[in-house]
């Protein structure tokens, strides 16, 4: 299997338990990977063939501004659902990170692992 990854994404997102935090739209940042076969791709040098990784990285942001959770965990799992409604996609990890969310530390945040298995 092959990855297409995407890292650093940013997006701005409410998000939080507290009332300050959900008054305005936080920073995060996403990294994905994205396990799929790469081959008809490779072979047709086709955006069709290819997972395009553009399109995805802008539903990302565009669900996360358009959406409200308390807790990462929610939003980390819905962003893994969407990448994995490309059936090319067999597995995803996703880190997703929250910086300033503790005073002390640079980040705090989440990882997942899902594959197609999960999502049947």
């Amino acid at each position: 299997m092959d990855t297409v990854f995407i890292n650093g994404l940013e997006l701005r997102a409410v998000i939080g338990v507290h009332d300050w935090e959900r008054a305005f739209a936080q920073k995060l940042r996403i990294d994905l990977a994205l396990e799929a076969d790469i081959q008809p791709a490779a072979a047709s040098d086709a955006l069709v063939d290819a997972i395009d990784y553009a399109a995805l990285a802008q539903r990302i942001t565009t669900y996360a501004q358009q959406t409200q959770f308390a807790l990462i965990e929610a939003l980390a799992e819905q962003i893994t659902q969407l990448a994995l409604d490309d059936p090319r996609i067999h597995r995803v990890h996703l880190t997703l990170y929250k910086p300033g969310a503790l005073p002390a530390a640079q980040s705090v945040g989440v990882t997942l692992t899902r594959s197609q298995a999960d999502a049947s």
